[in-house]
This record gives structure tokens, sequence and C-alpha cells, in this order.
């Protein structure tokens, strides 16, 4: 079994990260990852204060946005990437022609709510361009592999990247907690 080496990890995968990594590559993981994932993790991922999910521990988040077409809230578990600098959501949609709701939830209502590692934080989402998006690219790529045939899959249509920050209210209240 091929195991790479990951920049983002600082390592090469063990056997366990290159055979899941390449078992989800798979039709049937795919199907399974766009049907049964999304309702497991909406479950777990509350009872288990953001921690467990359909990837492992700490991988997929809740996202909770507001509808860009009815103004209402909408939860949908993704895989987030720590970047250093924030979360990456990767728009892959699997690979399919058109752009995931959830994104363009986003582009209309920036501000959302991830639940990761812990209790729900508010957070204000970017889309990212340029060279900005081209770095996060190469970081999902490497997280994981299977992003490269989505993009392959999907053209031409360009995969969105959104980088989700803390919001301002929510750093200021962490930040005096942590001097108490």
């Amino acid at each position: 079994m091929l195991r790479r080496f990951s920049p983002y990890r600082g390592r090469r995968l063990r056997w366990d990260e290159a055979l899941f990594e390449r078992m989800a590559m798979t039709r049937v993981a795919s199907y399974l990852g766009q049907r049964v994932g999304p309702r497991f993790d909406k479950a777990v991922i509350p009872r288990t204060n953001g921690r467990l999910s359909t990837m492992g521990l700490n991988k997929i988040g809740i996202v909770t946005t507001v509808g860009a077409k009815s103004g209402r809230l909408r939860r949908q578990p993704l895989a987030l990437i720590n970047d250093g600098r924030g979360l990456l959501a990767i728009g892959s949609n699997f690979g399919r022609e058109k752009h995931p709701g959830w994104s363009s939830n986003l582009l209309a209502h920036p501000d959302c709510t991830v639940e990761l590692s812990g209790p729900p934080v508010r957070h204000r989402a970017e889309l990212l361009a340029g060279a900005e998006r081209d770095a996060a690219w190469a970081t999902a790529n490497d997280f994981y592999a299977g992003y490269e045939n989505y993009r392959r899959n999907c053209a031409p249509r360009q995969i969105r990247i959104f980088r989700l920050q803390p919001s301002t209210d929510d750093r200021r209240a962490e930040a005096s907690r942590s001097e108490v």
C-alpha cells in the first residue's frame, strides 16, 4: 500500500490512514458518505460535544448557516481542515456539477456556527480566491487526496473554498475566560 508523505501532517500517512483514504475514494464509500454519513453525523456530533464523527475524531463539524432563499437555519456536517488561519470548508459536493447548498448559504449569509471539538462557536466565512485559494486547495488535497478526483469530475465548475474564522465577539469572550 502506498503511504504518501503529507506536509499537512508533517509525516507519511500511517497504514490505517492510507487504507481509509483509499477506501474513501471508492464509489461505495462515496455513496455512503452522501447518504448515510450526514444523518449519522447530525445525530452523533452533538452527543459527543463535536468530537466523534464518521471520519473519526475532530474531523467533521456541524456548520449551521442561514438558508440563502428560505432564511431558515440549515445544519450541515462538513469536513473541516484547520490550516492555522481558520477552518477550511471545501465545497466539492462529492464531484457533482452543482455547488453544494451550504456554500450558497455562506455566500448570502457569511455568519455561521461551527460545532467541532467542543460546543458551538460563531464563525464568519470568507470565500477564498487567488493565491490564498491555491494554498488552501493544496492543503485540502494533502488532507484528502480524493478532492482532486472531485475537481476533475465537476469541471468546469471551480470548487468553492471557504475559510471559517471565529467571530470577533467569540474571540473576546474566549480571551476573557482564559484570563480568569
